[in-house]
């Protein structure tokens, strides 16, 4: 479906870790739930899909992404098999690689070599204590040793830096929140950081303390006051907000891999419960792999994913709810080609409805509609309220 030419990011999920945190909703294996020949298996069949598909392109990829459950699982070895055909391609302009700071040593530098130029790492907090709600194996001393490690690697690969950091933890202060934002640019000088407020997802170990009162969530008062401190502070220390989880020290520090989702470029997602979405006119193909790494490895190669087609509302909702969150929003004219409906004509009176009131919710031109940071606190509701447009009348 994809020319050879066509642009095309690649996502590959690796589902292993050494354990679960108590947060997580990602599909991953603990190290308790397999063996060393499970996940030499998974490469192996993993390995056959990439040389399949990139033996299918004359045109290297946009960006990768190697994410999980831990790439940092995999060898050194075994993750430069996978990105060789992919470099025998030509360079993409972007190769990521997420890692948890327990894994990292000295010897993933090689991947330098093997094309890698982003790292990504799960800190989440710099405090014992919120580590311990979070449910990490890492304790803090891995967090610093891992920060310190890749800082000196950074100066000899010219390595992209991204750390991942959570918000709205039980027990968590707003002091707690912007140390933890202080601590990490003194320790690690990250060009990005994504700051993500925590969500309590059904099945995580995590629900269930709640469930059980265990665990006291913020409530929406207190959460808006941490995010808010916390916008305001990334901003005041030279990160700009371009996505409502995302900060960057410049246009060249931003995610490529994720602008592409965000614009819904087309991706494909290599590896059980990876998702890829392939455009096709006004409506897309989603291509998921099989739910476990056992149903993953039951067949040959590219055997065991499943496709759905997404119709033209659900494209449109899907345009809505991924744009809407970036500070660039929605391009008009790009909504205009893909699908033949001015977005000012379809959407006037939802816009019109947002319009007055005592908050400033959205800016609006005849190239872009884009939510203020005020409007980005209430994103979802937005969102949903523009969303009633699309559906039939009842």
């Amino acid at each position: 479906m994809i020319p050879a030419h066509a642009p095309l990011s690649l996502y590959i999920h690796i589902p292993f870790c050494r354990e679960k945190c108590a947060y997580c909703a990602f599909y991953s294996l603990p190290q308790s739930m397999y063996e060393c020949s499970l996940v030499e298996r998974f490469h192996q069949n993993l390995l056959e899909e990439i040389r399949q598909l990139c033996a299918m392109r004359t045109h290297p990829f946009e960006t990768v992404f190697l994410g999980g459950g831990n790439p940092g699982i995999l060898s050194v070895q075994q993750l430069c098999t996978l990105l060789e055909p992919i470099q025998a391609l030509g360079p993409p302009c972007e190769i990521t690689m997420e890692i948890n700071p327990e894994s990292i040593t000295a010897e993933h530098e090689a991947l330098a070599g093997s094309g890698l130029n982003r790292i990504s790492i799960g800190i989440q907090s710099l405090r014992q204590q919120h580590l311990d709600t979070l449910g990490r194996n890492a304790k803090l001393e891995h967090m610093v040793q891992a920060l310190d490690l890749v800082g000196r690697m950074r100066k000899r690969t010219g390595w992209r830096l991204n750390c991942d950091l959570m918000t709205c933890i039980p027990g968590q202060s707003v002091t707690d929140a912007l140390d933890d934002i202080d601590d990490l640019v003194s320790l690690a000088e990250p060009d990005h950081i994504s700051l993500y407020n925590l969500t309590v997802e059904e099945g995580t170990q995590l629900a269930r303390r709640v469930g059980s009162d265990a665990l006291v969530l913020l409530d929406e008062d207190d959460e808006e006051k941490m995010l808010r401190s916390c916008w305001e502070h990334l901003e005041v220390l030279g990160f700009a907000q371009y996505e409502i989880s995302n900060f960057a020290r410049s246009l060249q520090s931003r995610c490529i891999h994720n602008e592409r989702y965000w614009n819904l470029d087309d991706y494909v997602g290599l590896g059980p419960t990876a998702a890829g979405t392939i455009a096709c006119s006004d409506r897309a193909l989603r291509i998921t792999g099989a739910p476990s790494v056992h149903a993953y490895l039951e067949g040959k190669p590219f055997s065991t994913y499943g496709t759905e087609m997404l119709h033209r509302h659900e494209v449109m909702e899907e345009q809505l709810l991924m744009s809407l969150r970036t500070s660039d929003g929605i391009d008009k004219n790009r909504w205009l080609f893909r699908f033949g409906v001015p977005f000012d004509d379809l959407f006037a009176s939802q816009v019109e409805a947002l319009r007055g009131g005592e908050l400033n919710l959205f800016t609006d031109s005849d190239a872009r509609f884009s939510l203020t940071k005020e409007g980005l606190m209430v994103c979802d509701a937005i969102i949903l309220h523009l969303s009633s447009a699309l559906r039939p009348p009842s």
